[in-house]
């Protein structure tokens, strides 16, 4: 009986291994050039690998990256349409709860210096709520096959946009102009990087990474930080700069930014443009299908300006008042490099002739009692002018008016008595004219 339990084991035993031989394999996520989304965490200048071996990318080494370590995802949608030939992509995430900024850039071979050839490396950026991500390029060298001005299928580098897990890809970029900053639309950003064109000029990128609220704008108070709202006071500055959203890179699609200026009682908003380009044409309104820049003196639509598009090299507003606002609004069509302008807060001219009229009044003031001593009402000056027969003593009055009170009170009554006698010829009429010598004279005193 032991021959049939010992045939029965042979034969299980054959059939698990005709099993094991014959099952097909199973691809893993890493084989594949998906968006990372989550998993395991690896240290700072490791590389997770996910072209099955590929000889070419070993030397590639991971780029370097500034903070914490990075999570490196290991499933995500299908990218097979962003394949170029057999060659998988390294990929590398970035992951705002665990880096706010840092930098990247592609490792060149450690022994030629070169790039391997079919590199090729993704780096995703996600960002959470309301926060953007920021690109700005401090080196840039990725010389085309096709020429300067032509990007071709490799060496070259493209930016997608993520929103509503949908990828748009607008822009390619190649050859050795630094790029303008790059601004993401929503919270998520994808960059893919792709080499193959070795030479000696071939010298890849570094680029800075953000994430942040404040649309790419530095200036001004922001109150909510899901809002291109931004305020000017004239109590924190007299004079600053405002800029549109990533200047000078491309300002976002679909945003609208409010600039509020708040000076003081008697101020103007002086706002003088350095730059200006806006897409669109006149009219610049929805039905010319343009983004536009809206001055006004209110909250709402100002009659007084039109709305401004296109490219201007002068412009310069001044507000009517002590409050004055500025928005830019774009649509989900073409972009633009946007603005940026120098706004004062100035006093207005009337306010100044004011204050220059009161410094001159009271400098007159301060020169006229130096001279003299005592500065001489002007109500006194016409009641010396009225008294009667004060007009034979006019050429004495500048230097009576210089002279000691006792010394006024007898050229002043001698003058008035000889007036009066030779007007009248009678005393009793001195004697009056006297006593209102005596009563100006305590006036002047007074």
């Amino acid at each position: 009986m032991e021959h049939p339990h010992q045939l029965v084991n042979a034969t299980n035993f054959i059939f698990c291994l005709m099993l094991l031989l014959l099952r097909p394999p199973v691809a893993t996520p890493e084989s594949s050039a998906s968006i990372p989304t989550g998993g395991n965490t690896i240290g700072s200048g490791e590389q997770q690998h996910t072209d099955g071996g590929n000889p070419g990318a070993t030397d590639a080494g991971a780029p370097p990256i500034a903070g914490p370590p990075m999570a490196v995802g290991t499933g995500g949608p299908d990218r097979s349409h962003l394949k170029v030939g057999s060659g998988a992509c390294s990929r590398f995430v970035f992951n705002s709860s665990r880096i706010r900024n840092g930098s990247i850039a592609p490792a060149h071979s450690k022994h030629s210096g070169l790039f391997p050839s079919s590199l090729c490396q993704l780096y995703e950026f996600v960002g959470a709520g309301a926060e953007r991500v920021q690109i700005i390029f401090s080196e840039f060298r990725l010389p085309s096959k096709q020429g300067p001005s032509e990007c071709g299928d490799t060496d070259i580098l493209m930016v997608y946009y993520i929103v509503d897990e949908r990828e748009e890809l607008v822009e390619t970029l190649c050859g050795d102009t630094l790029p303008k900053p790059i601004l993401s639309e929503g919270s998520r950003l994808l960059l893919e990087f792709r080499s193959s064109y070795n030479n000696t000029e071939n010298k890849g990128f570094t680029g800075d990474f953000f994430f942040l609220t404040n649309f790419g704008i530095p200036t001004g108070h922001q109150p909510n930080q899901s809002e291109c709202t931004f305020h000017y006071f004239r109590n924190a500055s007299s004079q600053g700069w405002i800029q549109s959203p990533n200047f000078p890179g491309a300002y976002p699609r679909n945003i609208v930014c409010h600039y509020f200026f708040h000076g003081g009682p008697h101020d103007q908003v002086h706002v003088r443009f350095t730059y200006f380009d806006i897409e669109g044409i006149l009219p610049c309104d929805e039905d010319s299908a343009s983004d536009y820049v809206e001055f006004s003196n209110f909250n709402t639509r100002d009659r007084k300006y039109a709305l401004y598009c296109g490219h201007w090299r002068e412009l310069a507003v001044r507000s009517d008042g002590r409050y004055f606002r500025i928005t830019m609004a774009s649509n989900d069509r073409l972009d633009g490099t946007g603005f940026r302008a120098l706004y004062t807060f100035e006093t207005t001219q009337q306010q100044q002739q004011q204050q220059q009229q009161q410094v001159t009044t009271e400098q007159t003031a301060v020169a006229a009692k130096s001279a003299t001593g005592k500065v001489t009402s002007s109500a006194a000056s016409r009641l010396l002018h009225h008294i009667p027969g004060m007009s034979l003593g006019l050429p004495l009055l500048p230097l009576l008016l210089r002279l000691p009170v006792a010394l006024i009170t007898v050229v002043l009554a001698a003058t008035v008595t000889a007036t009066t006698v030779i007007t009248t010829g009678t005393r009793p009429i001195t004697s009056v004219i006297r006593i209102i010598g005596l009563e100006l004279i305590k006036f002047l005193q007074d």
